[in-house]
């Protein structure tokens, strides 16, 4: 894998931990662009904490010694020569050949019993019509009608997108015929709603929203995460109602965070432009690249990756200097498991990382354990991370 010299000071950086925002968040782009970044980046981090756990010194000048490691293979390094050259230069032999023997005897399948009580989350949905027809919608779904009535078609598409579109309605039919979308604990699902709104909708959230949009405004109502791709409409606002705040666009690419369980609310906006409003809180207007967020009438406004907060829809899972703590509620949402602390101090553990959000939960695990002090295990049917 080609590694170009600005990686290789961006790592060297984080392992000293004097990084600038800027530089965590370009470090975090590159991790999340292939899982092998990731590999990379833990092999050389595991070496140094596996130092710390032999309570050594560790001093290097790691800039130097990446640089080292990636002349030593030429232009071309695989993963299996990382530690053989990065124990070289940043151990003593003796304790680089234990830590070496120690990874490889590791026993095989010690992370298999996640498996057990967790599998990735993937295409579910269950929609609710306003006459209390029930769906249920998942990924074997074929493209089907769901619902035809005068001037609204409710159909499943080839690629499993919900689909709802609206001819020209007559008097006031479709007042009040609201649709629920609710996603189960595990799953995801999108839908294209009749203005040609399109909605990413993640787990554990629902949506309500009209059949067909009347009158002057779009508003629809959300509780946990999605992401909207706006049709611009100048004369008709959309709205996102939250328990928290409402967002008010025209056209708009953003996504909104306001799951019952989080302390803060955000909104992050990709392109276009959005007014946020929050109790009696005075409106105000984000730009593409920032982020409303806080707790409700306290709202500020600051500049954000967008990728850590939209990763979702692509299919990763995006982390920079996050709380374990917010990580699992994201694990406990996406693979429907419970999840326990054994304390207090090991919710504020904070990783940096991505992975692919369709592997198996011990992938994660081997990410954060290889990375951190924490360690995961099975009781029962809840997941226990301590220290």
């Amino acid at each position: 894998m080609k590694i170009d010299d600005r990686i290789y000071e961006l790592i060297s950086g984080k392992l000293d931990d004097h990084l600038s925002p800027m530089e965590e968040a370009e470090l975090s782009s590159w991790l999340a662009e292939d899982v092998g970044h990731e590999e990379v980046y833990a092999e050389i981090k595991k070496i140094r904490d596996q130092v710390k756990l032999l309570h050594r010194d560790f001093a290097p000048d790691t800039e130097n010694v990446l640089k080292r490691v990636k002349r030593g293979r030429g232009r071309q390094i695989g993963f299996r020569y990382w530690w053989k050259y990065a124990a070289l230069f940043i151990l003593p032999l003796g304790v680089a050949l234990v830590l070496w023997q120690g990874m490889k005897n590791e026993p095989v399948g010690v992370h298999r019993q996640f498996s057990a009580v967790s599998r990735p989350g993937g295409e579910r949905a269950i929609l609710k019509l306003y006459d209390g027809k029930t769906v249920m919608l998942d990924s074997t779904m074929k493209s089907s009608l769901i619902a035809h009535e005068a001037n609204v078609r409710i159909e499943m598409d080839s690629n499993h997108l919900l689909r709802y579109s609206s001819h020209d309605s007559i008097g006031m039919a479709n007042v009040n015929k609201n649709n629920e979308l609710i996603i189960p604990k595990g799953g995801e699902y999108q839908v294209m709603l009749a203005d040609g709104t399109k909605v990413w909708l993640n787990s554990a959230s629902r949506l309500i929203y009209p059949q067909s949009f009347m009158g002057k405004e779009r508003r629809v109502v959300l509780s946990g995460e999605a992401f909207f791709d706006v049709a611009h409409d100048a004369e008709r606002p959309f709205i996102v109602e939250t328990s928290r705040m409402n967002v008010k666009v025209l056209g708009t690419r953003f996504n909104v965070n306001d799951y019952d369980d989080n302390e803060e609310v955000s909104t992050t906006l990709v392109n276009g432009s959005v007014e946020i409003v929050s109790g009696g809180q005075q409106a105000f207007r984000l730009v593409p690249g920032e982020q409303a967020y806080g707790k409700e009438n306290e709202l500020e406004k600051r500049e954000v990756n967008v990728r850590l907060y939209t990763s979702w829809i692509d299919g990763k899972f995006l982390f920079n200097n996050t709380e374990l703590e917010e990580i699992a509620k994201q694990i406990s949402r996406w693979y429907d498991v419970e999840i326990f602390f054994s304390n207090e101090s090991v919710k504020k553990v904070r990783f940096t990382g991505a992975i692919v959000k369709f592997k198996p939960l011990d992938d994660l695990v081997r990410m954060i354990e290889s990375t951190s002090q924490v360690r995961f295990s099975v009781k029962g049917k809840t997941i226990v991370i301590s220290e």
